[in-house]
């Protein structure tokens, strides 16, 4: 257990590292863009969409900041667990499975000093990767608020009366704050198109790894549930929030398609054309080699961890 345990950290560590790398290295300067956009959409101005982005934007954070708030605390459950587990299976001298080189067993430092700083560098990395999945949730939730404003805008099409007297700008209106959305969603999709497949990838050898080793050596199958747990409750929320994009995606374009554009004028109804030929494709999340991330990502990242766990297991033993 004691290997699995420490190629999990290798994981952890090159996984907090990229991300750092890629979000703050390389795409600082498109990131820095993305954050005064979402400055921008939070400061009052004289456009209709204002005071309903507003209120939507404060609804959408509230929901990302409690689903944060549980995904945190989960998470830090699950790490006091593991960690009075494994104390506990070593006899108190090996909380992360390993012993620090060097230090003999008989002498009196061979505790404390194991035991802090596993502890210290267990909670100083796994923490690390909650906090760049919850930037990820609170950056999607922007988006969604700004795409359901546009979808509660285009709502009033639905209204003959407005669409015939209205329709002209509300379009205009419309085509302003999307063409601004889809060029700052594009700077954070590049950069995680990156990041989604490494933590994806990561989550995925934990569970291999992690089932395997399980099943190799016959350890307690609690712990295993933990971390194992653990790392589909992280798996499912950053599919879950690409999910989220597309549905509200969808139902912007919906709210188009519902709309009375046979009561516009002529000039008004060419542009409502071009506007629908923009919404003809949802905006979503991609990485490499899992394609769009949504709850059906999650589906295949939990089948083929369970795929490639026999397999190894079947060609080892």
């Amino acid at each position: 257990m004691d290997l699995a345990f420490t190629i999990e950290f290798i994981i952890i560590f090159y996984e907090d590292l990229f991300v750092y790398f890629n979000t703050i290295v390389f795409n600082k300067s498109g990131m820095m863009k993305v954050l005064a956009y979402f400055d921008k959409l939070v400061e009052p101005d004289n456009t209709q969409i204002s005071g309903l982005r507003r209120s939507i934007l404060e609804k959408s954070l509230k929901n990302a900041l409690f689903f944060a708030k549980s995904v945190i605390g989960f998470i830090m459950f699950l790490q006091i667990l593991i960690v009075l587990y494994n104390l506990n299976h070593t006899g108190f001298s090996s909380p992360m499975m390993f012993t620090i080189p060097g230090i003999p067993r008989e002498s009196i430092f061979f505790y404390p000093t194991n035991v802090i700083s596993q502890v210290v560098l267990y909670y100083a990395t796994v923490p690390m990767i909650v906090v760049s999945d919850v930037v990820i949730m609170i950056v999607i939730m922007y988006f969604d608020g700004q795409l359901s404003a546009i979808t509660e805008v285009l709502v009033q099409l639905e209204d003959e009366s407005v669409a015939q007297e209205k329709g002209g700008d509300i379009i205009r209106l419309i085509h302003k704050e999307h063409t601004e959305m889809l060029e700052k969603f594009e700077e954070v999709n590049k950069s995680l198109w990156h990041t989604y497949f490494h933590k994806l990838v990561a989550g995925l050898l934990y569970i291999c790894f992690t089932m395997f080793t399980v099943q190799s050596i016959k350890e307690s199958f609690i712990l295993a549930v933990m971390i194992v747990q653990g790392v589909l409750v992280l798996m499912y929320t950053l599919c879950y929030f690409g999910q989220i994009i597309r549905n509200a995606s969808e139902d912007m374009s919906k709210a188009l398609y519902m709309s009375k554009w046979y009561e516009m004028q002529g000039k008004d109804q060419k542009h409502f054309l071009m506007l629908m030929m923009k919404f003809r494709y949802p905006l979503e999340l991609e990485t490499f080699g899992f394609g769009t991330v949504s709850v059906y990502t999650f589906v295949q990242i939990c089948k083929a961890g369970i795929s490639y766990t026999t397999m190894i297991y079947t060609l080892f033993y």
